[in-house]
C-alpha cells in the first residue's frame, strides 16, 4: 500500500508533464513515465462513465496481478496478452453496474486496476461469475470508501 501511494504521488509531477502530451485513446488518457530506471505505465480514464454518481460506488477496489518485470519493470507480451483477455472477460461489470474501471497502473511487477464498486461483495461475485475457474493470479484489495473518487479525480485532474 505504501508503495503504491509513494508511486502515486512520485508521478503526478511527471503525470502533468506526459499527459500534456499524450492524446486520447477510446476514453482513456494513456501515459508512462519513468521513477529511476523503472518505466510505469498509467491509464486513466478520460471522464466519469455518463449518469454515474461516484458517491453510489464508494469504495476503491484494487485489482493486482503480480508478474515478474523485465529490466524496466514491465511484463512479457504473453503477461500483456493475459492482462487484455482478463479485461475483455469482466468488462461486463461495468455494464451491468456493478463497478466502473477508472485507472490501471502497470509497472515495477505489478498491474493494478482501480475500480470502484457500489458493493464489494457483489464485485467479487460479478468476478466469480465471469471467471469461473479462473486462471489469473489476481488479488483484490479492498483500499478505502472514497465517495468522490478522490484517487481517480486527483490523477485525472492532473492530466489538464
Amino acid at each position: 500500500m505504501k508503495q503504491i501511494a509513494a508511486i502515486l504521488s512520485a508521478t503526478l509531477i511527471a503525470f502533468t508533464l506526459a499527459a500534456a502530451t499524450t492524446p486520447p485513446n477510446l476514453g482513456w488518457l494513456k501515459f508512462e513515465n519513468k521513477v529511476s530506471d523503472k518505466v510505469l505505465k498509467w491509464k486513466v480514464r478520460n471522464e466519469t462513465p455518463p449518469a454515474v454518481e461516484p458517491a453510489q460506488y464508494p469504495n476503491r477496489i484494487e485489482m493486482h496481478w503480480k508478474y515478474t518485470p523485465d529490466a524496466a519493470g514491465m511484463p512479457s507480451p504473453e503477461v500483456e496478452a493475459n492482462f487484455a483477455r482478463l479485461e475483455a472477460a469482466i468488462d461486463p461489470i461495468q455494464g451491468d453496474h456493478v463497478a466502473y474501471l477508472m485507472m490501471v497502473v502497470t509497472g515495477n511487477g505489478d498491474r493494478t486496476w482501480f475500480w470502484y464498486a457500489g458493493d464489494p461483495k457483489a464485485f467479487a461475485a460479478a468476478l466469480n461469475n465471469l471467471l469461473p475457474g479462473h486462471p489469473y493470479p489476481i488479488t483484490l484489495h479492498l483500499a478505502g470508501n472514497e465517495p468522490d473518487w478522490k484517487t481517480y479525480r486527483t490523477m485525472r485532474g492532473n492530466s489538464h
